[in-house]
Protein backbone atom coordinates (compact mmCIF):
# COMPACT_ATOMS: atom_id res chain seq x y z
CA UNK A 1 0.00 0.00 0.00
CA UNK A 2 1.10 3.42 -0.71
CA UNK A 3 1.36 6.26 1.62
CA UNK A 4 -1.17 8.09 -0.94
CA UNK A 5 -3.53 5.03 -0.40
CA UNK A 6 -3.28 4.79 3.33
CA UNK A 7 -3.59 8.62 3.42
CA UNK A 8 -7.06 8.32 1.11
CA UNK A 9 -8.45 5.57 3.90
CA UNK A 10 -7.78 7.92 6.63
CA UNK A 11 -9.39 10.80 5.29
CA UNK A 12 -12.54 8.57 4.29
CA UNK A 13 -12.47 7.57 7.97
CA UNK A 14 -12.85 11.33 9.39
CA UNK A 15 -15.20 11.74 7.02
CA UNK A 16 -16.80 8.50 8.16
CA UNK A 17 -16.43 9.65 11.69
CA UNK A 18 -17.87 13.73 10.94
CA UNK A 19 -20.87 12.02 9.34
CA UNK A 20 -21.92 9.74 11.93
CA UNK A 21 -21.52 12.93 14.89
CA UNK A 22 -24.02 14.81 12.12
CA UNK A 23 -26.32 11.59 12.33
CA UNK A 24 -25.73 10.70 8.91
CA UNK A 25 -24.98 7.24 9.23
CA UNK A 26 -25.52 6.33 5.49
CA UNK A 27 -23.17 8.69 4.70
CA UNK A 28 -20.78 7.43 7.46
CA UNK A 29 -21.29 3.73 6.21
CA UNK A 30 -20.55 4.42 2.29
CA UNK A 31 -17.10 6.40 3.99
CA UNK A 32 -16.02 3.32 6.04
CA UNK A 33 -17.14 1.26 3.47
CA UNK A 34 -14.71 3.01 0.71
CA UNK A 35 -11.81 3.07 3.46
CA UNK A 36 -12.12 -0.61 4.09
CA UNK A 37 -12.06 -0.98 -0.11
CA UNK A 38 -8.65 0.65 -0.04
CA UNK A 39 -7.02 -0.83 3.28
CA UNK A 40 -8.07 -4.69 2.46
CA UNK A 41 -5.57 -4.71 -0.32
CA UNK A 42 -3.03 -4.67 1.79
CA UNK A 43 -3.91 -7.04 4.72
CA UNK A 44 -1.09 -6.71 6.94
CA UNK A 45 -2.51 -2.72 7.92
CA UNK A 46 -3.28 -2.56 11.58
CA UNK A 47 -5.65 0.26 10.40
CA UNK A 48 -8.20 -2.20 8.73
CA UNK A 49 -9.14 -3.79 12.31
CA UNK A 50 -9.96 -0.08 13.62
CA UNK A 51 -12.20 0.84 10.59
CA UNK A 52 -13.61 -2.42 10.93
CA UNK A 53 -14.64 -1.69 14.65
CA UNK A 54 -15.71 1.72 14.16
CA UNK A 55 -18.27 0.34 11.62
CA UNK A 56 -19.49 -1.79 13.49
CA UNK A 57 -20.19 0.85 16.52
CA UNK A 58 -22.20 2.82 14.07
CA UNK A 59 -24.48 -0.74 13.57
CA UNK A 60 -24.79 -1.10 17.05
CA UNK A 61 -26.17 2.30 18.18
CA UNK A 62 -28.80 2.12 15.32
CA UNK A 63 -29.59 -0.99 16.91
CA UNK A 64 -28.08 -3.38 14.00
CA UNK A 65 -26.75 -5.92 16.70
CA UNK A 66 -26.04 -8.53 13.95
CA UNK A 67 -24.33 -6.60 12.17
CA UNK A 68 -22.55 -5.09 14.48
CA UNK A 69 -21.31 -8.43 15.74
CA UNK A 70 -20.04 -9.48 12.35
CA UNK A 71 -17.56 -6.25 12.22
CA UNK A 72 -16.12 -6.91 15.90
CA UNK A 73 -15.79 -10.17 14.99
CA UNK A 74 -14.01 -9.33 11.67
CA UNK A 75 -12.08 -6.82 13.30
CA UNK A 76 -10.89 -9.12 16.04
CA UNK A 77 -9.34 -11.77 13.48
CA UNK A 78 -7.78 -8.86 11.41
CA UNK A 79 -6.12 -7.09 14.89
CA UNK A 80 -4.81 -10.84 16.07
CA UNK A 81 -3.47 -11.89 12.17
CA UNK A 82 -1.39 -8.59 12.51
CA UNK A 83 -0.71 -8.75 16.10
CA UNK A 84 -2.76 -5.79 16.82
CA UNK A 85 -2.95 -5.72 20.98
CA UNK A 86 -4.56 -2.14 21.28
CA UNK A 87 -6.90 -3.28 18.39
CA UNK A 88 -7.86 -6.57 20.14
CA UNK A 89 -8.71 -5.23 23.68
CA UNK A 90 -11.33 -2.63 21.42
CA UNK A 91 -12.79 -5.94 20.22
CA UNK A 92 -13.12 -7.77 22.56
CA UNK A 93 -14.53 -4.56 24.82
CA UNK A 94 -16.84 -4.01 21.97
CA UNK A 95 -18.11 -8.34 21.63
CA UNK A 96 -18.90 -7.78 25.53
CA UNK A 97 -21.18 -4.83 24.66
CA UNK A 98 -22.57 -7.13 22.58
CA UNK A 99 -23.21 -10.15 24.59
CA UNK A 100 -24.90 -7.66 27.16
CA UNK A 101 -26.71 -6.77 25.02
CA UNK A 102 -28.21 -9.95 24.00
CA UNK A 103 -28.66 -11.02 27.82
CA UNK A 104 -25.27 -13.55 27.73
CA UNK A 105 -23.43 -12.09 30.86
CA UNK A 106 -20.74 -15.27 31.08
CA UNK A 107 -19.75 -14.33 27.92
CA UNK A 108 -19.76 -10.67 28.48
CA UNK A 109 -17.67 -11.08 31.56
CA UNK A 110 -14.92 -12.94 30.19
CA UNK A 111 -14.84 -10.43 26.79
CA UNK A 112 -14.64 -7.67 29.44
CA UNK A 113 -11.52 -9.72 30.92
CA UNK A 114 -9.71 -9.89 28.12
CA UNK A 115 -10.43 -6.57 27.00
CA UNK A 116 -8.71 -5.70 30.38
CA UNK A 117 -5.71 -7.59 29.95
CA UNK A 118 -5.21 -6.76 26.44
CA UNK A 119 -5.33 -2.94 27.23
CA UNK A 120 -3.21 -3.52 30.27
CA UNK A 121 -0.43 -4.67 27.80
CA UNK A 122 -1.10 -2.09 25.13
CA UNK A 123 -1.06 0.23 28.05
CA UNK A 124 -4.49 2.37 26.81
CA UNK A 125 -5.40 4.15 29.64
CA UNK A 126 -8.49 5.29 28.36
CA UNK A 127 -9.94 2.08 27.15
CA UNK A 128 -9.52 0.77 30.58
CA UNK A 129 -11.90 3.68 32.04
CA UNK A 130 -14.57 2.36 29.23
CA UNK A 131 -14.05 -1.25 30.36
CA UNK A 132 -14.48 0.04 34.06
CA UNK A 133 -17.56 1.81 32.77
CA UNK A 134 -19.07 -0.92 31.04
CA UNK A 135 -18.68 -3.33 33.93
CA UNK A 136 -20.30 -0.05 36.04
CA UNK A 137 -23.19 -0.69 33.40
CA UNK A 138 -23.02 -4.66 33.96
CA UNK A 139 -23.47 -3.57 37.98
CA UNK A 140 -26.03 -1.78 37.41
CA UNK A 141 -28.39 -4.29 35.27
CA UNK A 142 -27.50 -6.56 37.85
CA UNK A 143 -28.96 -4.71 40.91
CA UNK A 144 -25.30 -3.47 42.39
CA UNK A 145 -25.65 0.04 42.53
CA UNK A 146 -23.01 1.07 44.90
CA UNK A 147 -20.36 -0.78 42.44
CA UNK A 148 -22.00 0.57 39.98
CA UNK A 149 -21.38 4.12 40.94
CA UNK A 150 -17.98 3.44 42.39
CA UNK A 151 -17.22 2.47 38.39
CA UNK A 152 -18.62 4.73 37.05
CA UNK A 153 -17.19 7.40 39.38
CA UNK A 154 -13.70 6.68 38.92
CA UNK A 155 -13.83 6.25 34.96
CA UNK A 156 -15.39 9.59 35.16
CA UNK A 157 -12.26 11.12 37.47
CA UNK A 158 -9.97 9.59 34.79
CA UNK A 159 -12.21 10.97 31.94
CA UNK A 160 -12.26 14.71 32.85
CA UNK A 161 -8.59 14.50 34.22
CA UNK A 162 -7.71 13.44 30.73
CA UNK A 163 -9.57 16.09 29.33
CA UNK A 164 -11.69 13.40 26.98
CA UNK A 165 -14.96 15.19 26.61
CA UNK A 166 -17.15 12.65 24.84
CA UNK A 167 -15.88 9.86 27.42
CA UNK A 168 -17.44 12.36 30.33
CA UNK A 169 -20.51 12.82 28.50
CA UNK A 170 -20.87 8.89 28.31
CA UNK A 171 -20.20 8.48 31.70
CA UNK A 172 -22.78 10.89 32.37
CA UNK A 173 -25.40 9.98 30.65
CA UNK A 174 -25.19 6.05 32.48
CA UNK A 175 -25.03 7.75 36.43
CA UNK A 176 -28.10 10.08 35.39
CA UNK A 177 -29.75 6.43 34.56
CA UNK A 178 -28.54 5.07 37.77
CA UNK A 179 -29.36 8.23 39.91
CA UNK A 180 -32.78 7.72 38.32
CA UNK A 181 -33.44 4.46 38.47
CA UNK A 182 -32.58 5.19 42.45
CA UNK A 183 -35.52 7.65 42.67
CA UNK A 184 -32.59 10.78 43.56
CA UNK A 185 -34.21 12.60 40.10
CA UNK A 186 -33.17 16.05 40.93
CA UNK A 187 -29.31 14.70 40.74
CA UNK A 188 -30.40 12.33 37.79
CA UNK A 189 -31.74 15.23 36.48
CA UNK A 190 -28.39 17.83 36.68
CA UNK A 191 -26.04 14.77 35.69
CA UNK A 192 -28.03 14.44 32.25
CA UNK A 193 -28.05 17.99 31.96
CA UNK A 194 -24.58 18.20 32.39
CA UNK A 195 -23.68 15.22 29.69
CA UNK A 196 -26.23 17.13 27.36
CA UNK A 197 -24.53 20.37 27.48
CA UNK A 198 -21.45 19.02 26.57
CA UNK A 199 -23.14 16.76 23.80
CA UNK A 200 -24.48 19.65 22.43
CA UNK A 201 -21.25 21.50 22.43
CA UNK A 202 -19.16 19.08 20.75
CA UNK A 203 -22.42 18.95 17.72
CA UNK A 204 -22.79 15.43 18.74
CA UNK A 205 -26.36 14.26 17.94
CA UNK A 206 -26.24 10.69 19.01
CA UNK A 207 -25.13 11.26 22.24
CA UNK A 208 -27.19 14.20 22.79
CA UNK A 209 -30.25 12.47 21.45
CA UNK A 210 -29.55 9.07 24.26
CA UNK A 211 -29.48 11.96 26.63
CA UNK A 212 -32.66 13.94 25.92
CA UNK A 213 -34.66 11.13 25.46
CA UNK A 214 -33.33 9.79 29.23
CA UNK A 215 -34.51 12.97 30.48
CA UNK A 216 -37.93 12.56 29.09
CA UNK A 217 -37.55 9.41 31.25
CA UNK A 218 -37.20 11.35 34.61
CA UNK A 219 -39.43 14.23 33.49
CA UNK A 220 -42.01 11.50 32.94
CA UNK A 221 -41.22 9.73 36.64
CA UNK A 222 -41.47 13.05 37.81
CA UNK A 223 -44.66 14.06 36.53
CA UNK A 224 -43.50 17.13 34.86
CA UNK A 225 -45.53 15.45 31.51
CA UNK A 226 -45.25 18.38 29.41
CA UNK A 227 -41.21 18.84 29.10
CA UNK A 228 -40.76 15.21 29.10
CA UNK A 229 -43.15 14.53 26.08
CA UNK A 230 -41.08 17.88 24.04
CA UNK A 231 -37.86 15.91 24.84
CA UNK A 232 -39.22 12.47 23.90
CA UNK A 233 -40.98 14.16 20.71
CA UNK A 234 -37.24 15.54 19.38
CA UNK A 235 -35.39 12.58 20.45
CA UNK A 236 -37.77 10.05 18.06
CA UNK A 237 -37.36 13.05 15.20
CA UNK A 238 -33.97 12.13 15.56
CA UNK A 239 -33.80 9.08 15.75
CA UNK A 240 -35.76 8.54 12.59
CA UNK A 241 -33.48 10.89 10.66
CA UNK A 242 -30.97 8.59 12.00
CA UNK A 243 -32.45 5.61 11.35
CA UNK A 244 -31.75 4.58 14.59
CA UNK A 245 -33.93 1.84 15.47
CA UNK A 246 -32.61 1.66 19.19
CA UNK A 247 -33.38 5.11 20.11
CA UNK A 248 -36.67 5.03 18.30
CA UNK A 249 -37.58 2.03 20.23
CA UNK A 250 -36.64 3.51 23.23
CA UNK A 251 -38.52 7.06 22.80
CA UNK A 252 -42.12 4.75 21.87
CA UNK A 253 -41.55 3.40 25.14
CA UNK A 254 -41.22 6.52 26.18
CA UNK A 255 -44.55 8.29 24.85
CA UNK A 256 -46.41 5.27 25.52
CA UNK A 257 -45.81 5.74 29.42
CA UNK A 258 -45.87 9.69 29.12
CA UNK A 259 -49.78 8.78 27.15
CA UNK A 260 -50.53 6.36 30.17
CA UNK A 261 -49.68 8.52 32.57
CA UNK A 262 -51.89 11.02 31.05
CA UNK A 263 -54.99 8.27 31.25
CA UNK A 264 -54.48 8.02 27.34
CA UNK A 265 -54.47 4.19 27.97
CA UNK A 266 -55.41 2.73 24.42
CA UNK A 267 -53.29 5.38 22.90
CA UNK A 268 -50.44 3.67 24.86
CA UNK A 269 -51.12 0.19 24.17
CA UNK A 270 -51.05 1.19 20.10
CA UNK A 271 -47.54 2.52 20.90
CA UNK A 272 -46.00 -0.10 22.54
CA UNK A 273 -47.11 -2.48 20.13
CA UNK A 274 -45.26 -0.53 18.01
CA UNK A 275 -42.20 -0.48 19.94
CA UNK A 276 -42.28 -4.01 20.64
CA UNK A 277 -42.37 -4.32 16.65
CA UNK A 278 -39.33 -1.99 16.11
CA UNK A 279 -37.46 -3.32 19.31
CA UNK A 280 -37.83 -7.34 18.17
CA UNK A 281 -34.50 -7.36 15.69
CA UNK A 282 -32.84 -5.49 18.12
CA UNK A 283 -31.84 -8.26 20.52
CA UNK A 284 -31.94 -6.24 23.68
CA UNK A 285 -33.33 -8.34 25.89
CA UNK A 286 -33.45 -5.75 28.76
CA UNK A 287 -35.55 -3.13 26.65
CA UNK A 288 -37.88 -5.31 25.51
CA UNK A 289 -38.24 -6.54 29.02
CA UNK A 290 -38.88 -2.22 30.07
CA UNK A 291 -41.09 -2.42 27.24
CA UNK A 292 -43.18 -5.70 28.27
CA UNK A 293 -43.38 -4.32 32.09
CA UNK A 294 -45.20 -0.96 30.43
CA UNK A 295 -47.39 -3.22 28.39
CA UNK A 296 -48.40 -4.93 31.62
CA UNK A 297 -49.06 -1.62 34.00
CA UNK A 298 -50.96 -0.19 31.33
CA UNK A 299 -53.18 -3.33 30.56
CA UNK A 300 -53.85 -3.06 34.01
CA UNK A 301 -54.74 0.48 33.87
CA UNK A 302 -57.22 -1.21 31.26
CA UNK A 303 -58.75 -3.79 33.57
CA UNK A 304 -57.44 -6.23 31.02
CA UNK A 305 -55.77 -8.62 34.09
CA UNK A 306 -54.93 -11.27 31.98
CA UNK A 307 -53.26 -9.57 29.44
CA UNK A 308 -50.99 -7.77 32.14
CA UNK A 309 -50.32 -11.05 33.40
CA UNK A 310 -49.02 -12.82 30.35
CA UNK A 311 -46.85 -9.51 29.89
CA UNK A 312 -45.68 -9.63 33.32
CA UNK A 313 -44.58 -13.26 33.35
CA UNK A 314 -43.20 -12.48 29.96
CA UNK A 315 -41.09 -9.31 31.20
CA UNK A 316 -40.00 -11.60 34.87
CA UNK A 317 -38.77 -14.03 32.61
CA UNK A 318 -36.39 -11.77 30.67
CA UNK A 319 -35.27 -9.73 33.19
CA UNK A 320 -33.93 -12.86 35.07
CA UNK A 321 -32.72 -14.21 31.74
CA UNK A 322 -30.32 -11.05 31.33
CA UNK A 323 -29.52 -10.91 35.49
CA UNK A 324 -31.84 -8.13 36.55
CA UNK A 325 -32.57 -9.48 39.50
CA UNK A 326 -34.06 -6.21 41.12
CA UNK A 327 -36.58 -5.46 38.21
CA UNK A 328 -37.50 -9.46 38.39
CA UNK A 329 -38.39 -8.80 42.35
CA UNK A 330 -40.54 -5.88 41.01
CA UNK A 331 -42.25 -7.69 38.51
CA UNK A 332 -43.40 -10.34 40.94
CA UNK A 333 -44.71 -8.05 43.79
CA UNK A 334 -46.72 -6.47 40.62
CA UNK A 335 -47.81 -10.06 39.55
CA UNK A 336 -49.01 -10.48 43.08
CA UNK A 337 -50.86 -7.46 42.76
CA UNK A 338 -53.58 -8.61 40.16
CA UNK A 339 -56.68 -10.66 41.35
CA UNK A 340 -56.69 -13.97 41.23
Amino acid sequence: MTQTDLEKARALVDMAKGAEQRGEADKALAYFDDAIGILERQMEIPFLADVLRWKGTLYREQGETEAAHRCYQQSLQHADRVGAVGAKAHGFNCLGIIAQRRGDLRECEAHYARAAEFASKAGDIRLLGMIEQNRGVLMNVRGNFAGAEARYSSSLAAFEAAGDQQAVSWVLNNMGMLYSKLGHYQRALETLERGRGIALSRNDTLVDSILTLNLAEVWTATGQLDMADDACTRALAEARRRNDHLTIAGALKCRARIERERGAFNDSIATLRIALFEAERLEDRLLQAEMLREFGQTSRALGHSAEARLAWLDAAESFQGVGALHEAAEIDLLLASLPT
